[in-house]
């Protein structure tokens, strides 16, 4: 009988551990996507004050567009603060998961927005769009991101 215990124990505690990996993995996943965000949000600021190289700012707004859709799998159950691996994510991405999906939806239709005013070449157009954009991040890091 103490065998089936222990074994039972040594199962949960393996599940636990593989599940605290994976989480791992997840929260690396998305913290090195969100500074793929920030690096390609970075780019487009700099590139629309400075030298305004079409080319370089259809990438970076192509590259946001994606990284939007992808954004959608980063959070995961069970890679929030619940884990025990530290993220930034607040619990309310969890516990609210109504309005954080509605967050997520804005990000993917305000980069595709980004996207299409990039891709058209009208570089007053992409300015307020990518201005829309940066309010879409702050809204959402406001509500589900810890300072």
């Amino acid at each position: 009988m103490k065998a089936f215990w222990f074994a039972g124990i040594a199962l949960a505690l393996t599940a636990t551990t593989a599940f605290a990996l994976d989480a791992g993995d997840q929260i690396k996943t998305r913290r090195d996507g969100m500074k793929a965000v920030g690096g390609a949000t970075k780019g487009l600021y700099e590139t629309l004050a400075g030298d305004k190289d079409v080319g370089k700012i259809k990438a970076y707004a192509a590259r946001l567009k994606q990284l939007s859709v992808e954004s959608q799998g980063w959070f995961p159950v069970g890679t929030g603060p619940s884990s025990g691996i530290e993220t930034k994510s607040k619990a309310e991405v969890w516990t609210d998961p109504v309005g954080f999906k509605a967050a997520q939806q804005a990000f993917v239709t305000q980069a595709g927005k980004l996207n299409a005013a990039a891709a058209s070449g009208d570089l007053d157009r992409t300015q307020a769009e990518f201005g829309a954009l940066r309010g879409t991040c702050k809204s959402c890091h406001d509500k589900y991101q810890t300072k």
